[in-house]
């Protein structure tokens, strides 16, 4: 269950038992504030965790960029040398940590959307939060006003109608962030498929790869050739 679900059920609880005890407006809307400020902070959190990973993922994309280019310099500089076999082994090294880039460039992607989502998530708490402060005297005028109707219950859902709306926009919010944590499963499950038929799989890709070291040898004999 994911942490805005787990939070609107236990304010939705919280408020129906303080609603079962309590008939003063005067006392249940602070309750209500608190209520929404606790979310707000808890989207604010979730906001800042958001931007901590797609910094580290940024980190990581840089760093794998550098690590390609390094490879190839090098192959490149063995080959104007004369070595071969070292052009050969940084070419290898290249192909991996290009397959380590394309990775990274992914998982910044990700957490690139995961970032909008949250920051667009505490944006719509907070915005709802300012706006049920503003009518704070509509609400509790009203409020006072159906106390006379002798149904506590029926008189605050009809008296914070604005106050129902966002803790809709809250579960709303919550299927997002469920929505988005699924997609993140299921790009690490695909990270973690395709590997029946190891041994045979990897003889393949040895063969794919050795081809392609070949190939980028040929290509840079040609290129240190012309330099």
């Amino acid at each position: 269950m994911g942490l805005f679900k787990r939070l609107h059920r236990i304010t939705i609880g919280r408020i129906e038992s303080f609603l079962s005890r309590v008939e003063d407006p005067e006392t249940l809307f602070p309750v209500l504030v608190k209520e929404m400020e606790e979310q707000l902070e808890a989207a604010t959190e979730a906001e800042a965790k958001a931007m901590a990973t797609l910094k580290g993922c940024e980190r990581e994309v840089g760093k794998h960029e550098e690590t390609v280019k390094r490879y190839g310099n090098g192959a490149l500089n063995a080959i104007k040398q004369g070595d071969e076999e070292t052009a050969a082994e940084a070419i290898k090294a290249q192909i991996s940590a290009e397959k380590s880039f394309v990775l990274a460039k992914q998982n910044f992607e990700i957490s690139t959307n995961a970032l909008e989502r949250a920051r667009a998530g505490r944006e719509r708490i907070q915005k709802q939060l300012e706006e049920l402060k503003v009518k704070k005297d509509e609400i509790l005028t009203r409020a006072r006003v159906a106390k006379t109707q002798k149904k506590i219950q029926a008189t605050v859902n009809g008296s914070l109608g604005s106050g129902d709306s966002i803790l809709d926009a809250v579960a709303r919010l919550e299927a997002e962030v469920e929505r988005n944590e699924a997609e993140l499963e299921i790009q690490q499950s695909l990270v973690g498929e395709g590997t029946a038929s190891k041994s045979l799989e990897d003889k393949l890709k040895d063969l794919e790869n050795d081809a392609e070291i070949q190939q980028r040898l040929q290509d840079m004999k040609k290129r240190a050739s012309r330099e």
